[in-house]
């Protein structure tokens, strides 16, 4: 045996199996998450093939602060700065705002209908993000810009301005719509969890409903509405698909479509500039939540009578309140899809006339005289289109199997070595790829697996890259749901089978995935449908032999040919929609489960 096989086996004799995965996770995490970030940086000082005509003299491979100077120096990327800014803020506010007071009405008050709003509620959060999108510009889009009428145009003749049917204001409204609900969860069970006995002693001592909640409540929910309010400004700094649909027909530039737009230009070192800031931004907001989280830990919000049995009542105005959110909920989730299916069928664009529906784009032949003129089959016979899915659909499938695995795994470590520094470290490296935005956590995977490295050959191109890309990006659902089940799991169990001669394996496969099985297989739900969905974290990484279902709806818009790019939204809305339904039916899992019964 060889000097290094002697070392290793001592550190396997020595060391406990959760410490050797623990050590084992954090070793590929850093690599995937800390090592690009260096291969960007050192990208950003470098002349590339490109970019050498920008700089006399230079040679592809020379030192150059040129990037850096151009970024610092000049205005091109102060206004798609500020516009991100603008952006991610307002939609944190609107979605604590909005998401606090339906947690609020839910919770805390007598309306009815509460089971029914819970699930509307959280049915736009797991609908790809540009679903709302695609509805406001078939809705509100103007001939000016749009090229035709849109819904609302055709029902009033008035042509909707500029600022309405594109721009700042309709994507902040379509990401809050999509968002809200982020709020809504975290909100509504933090509203749940706190301590009866707190008010209860409050309304003795003679403290009125409003006391009771500006003095108590708002206090102890006051650090997850922080840090919901953190959570949404992160996901809306790194948006691709709102942005690039809603700001590129006025040239509203942000963050994520300015890096987009670089890298496809082949600016590769202005590009990586723009991811570093907005990492930048991720890794402050990981800072400020740490910090909300930790004064969290000074409040007692949950003990053996948590759960308040007293609600306010809003008397007369219970029932037509209670009607008049869940009909704004029906709409929230109803009027995209209702929409989008519409234009759908619609053989020309803006006009809503009986004699101009038909099926053509979904079932019809290729022809380049019927409709648009495309000459492009169908959604359901186009090969192209089917091929999409089909990539979807296992690159979520290995998505999810490689974060339910993991994530389960990565519980294991954390809960086994609880108060070690060795599981405080994995638990927050694990969470990492969360707050960093998609589109820059697409561009760390291109700068890293790009080009070969060492014995791992360039993965450009490679369906490996975007399952790899989508595990580790979505691995924090996987991980907070492995410790979540972990906690409920005791050591004696093991620690009985260890005296009966059972090996770690063995116990692993016989004790701690039996008991975990249920949590394991809602683990999986999250990384599917969110792989499935996803566009901002993969549209940097597919080619043309990686195509998914979300990015040819890039394409197809980009053309003109809505009523594809609408059709195939359709299919990837139905797809997350059953998914979702049959997990609820055969796993019980739901995300809005205890908020409104």
């Amino acid at each position: 045996m060889t000097t290094v096989g002697r070392l290793i086996g001592r550190i396997r004799m020595k060391s406990s199996p959760e410490r050797l995965l623990a050590v084992l996770f954090m070793i590929v995490l850093a690599y995937v998450v800390f090592v690009p970030l260096l291969v960007m940086l050192k990208e950003t000082v470098l002349v590339h093939p490109m970019e050498r005509f920008q700089i006399p003299g230079a040679m592809p491979g020379d030192f150059t602060w040129h990037h850096w100077k151009t970024v610092l120096t000049s205005p091109t990327l102060v206004k798609p700065l500020m516009n991100s800014l603008i952006i991610a803020v307002s939609l944190g506010l609107l979605s604590v705002l909005v998401g606090g007071i339906l947690a609020w009405l839910v919770v805390r008050t007598d309306m009815p209908f509460k089971k029914a709003i819970s699930n509307l509620a959280m049915i736009p959060y797991i609908m790809p993000s540009w679903t709302m999108t695609l509805a406001w510009i078939t809705i509100f889009k103007n001939q000016r810009i749009g090229g035709t009428q849109g819904i609302f145009q055709y029902l009033t003749g008035i042509e909707p301005p500029n600022w309405l049917a594109y721009g700042m204001l309709p994507i902040i409204i379509c990401l809050t719509l999509h968002y809200f609900p982020f709020g809504f969860m975290l909100i509504g069970r933090a509203l749940q969890n706190i301590d009866s006995q707190l008010e209860e002693s409050a309304e003795l001592l003679g403290a009125s409903r409003w006391q009771n909640m500006r003095k108590i409540i708002f206090p102890l929910v006051l650090p997850t509405i922080f840090s919901t309010f953190l959570l949404t400004f992160s996901r809306g700094l790194g948006t691709f698909g709102a942005p690039s649909f809603l700001g590129g027909p006025v040239r509203l530039y942000v963050l994520s479509t300015l890096l987009h737009s670089n890298l496809v230009g082949q600016r590769t070192g202005m590009a990586y500039i723009i991811a570093l800031i907005m990492i930048a931004f991720g890794v402050l907001v990981l800072y400020m939540d740490s910090k909300v989280l930790a004064s969290r830990r000074s409040f007692v919000t949950i003990s053996g009578k948590s759960g308040y049995r007293g609600v306010t009542s809003l008397g007369k105005l219970s029932k037509p309140i209670g009607i008049v959110v869940l009909a704004l909920m029906a709409l929230v989730v109803i009027v995209p899809v209702v929409v989008l299916a519409i234009d759908s069928v619609m053989l020309l664009p803006g006009r809503y006339e009986l004699s101009n529906f038909s099926l053509h784009y979904w079932i019809g032949p290729a022809s380049s005289t019927i409709g648009l003129g495309t000459n492009v089959a169908g959604v359901l016979r186009n090969p192209q289109i089917l091929e999409a899915f089909g990539n979807s659909l296992k690159l979520s499938l290995a998505t999810a199997l490689i974060c339910g695995t993991a994530g389960m795994l990565i519980g294991y470590a954390v809960v086994r070595l609880r108060g070690t520094r060795t599981a405080y470290l994995l638990n927050n490296l694990s969470f990492v790829p969360y707050l960093i935005p998609s589109i820059a956590f697409g561009s760390i995977f291109l700068a890293l697996f790009g080009v070969p490295r060492g014995p791992i050959p360039g993965l450009y191109g490679t369906f490996t890259l975007l399952v790899l890309a989508c595990s580790v990006k979505y691995l924090p659902y996987a991980a907070r749901s492995g410790i979540g089940a972990m906690m409920q799991i005791g050591p004696e169990l093991e620690e009985a089978g260890e005296m009966a001669g059972a090996g770690w394996l063995q116990r692993l496969r016989k004790i701690v995935f039996p008991l975990q099985k249920g949590p394991f297989f809602s683990g999986l739900l999250l990384p599917f449908i969110s792989a499935m969905r996803e566009l901002s974290l993969v549209v940097l990484l597919v080619a043309p032999g990686t195509q998914l279902a979300t990015t040819i709806t890039i394409r197809y818009t980009e053309r003109g040919w809505t009523a594809y790019a609408n059709a195939v939204m359709i299919l990837i809305v139905a797809v997350v929609l059953i998914l979702e339904y049959i997990s609820r039916r055969l796993l019980g899992t739901d995300l809005a489960k205890g908020i409104g019964g």
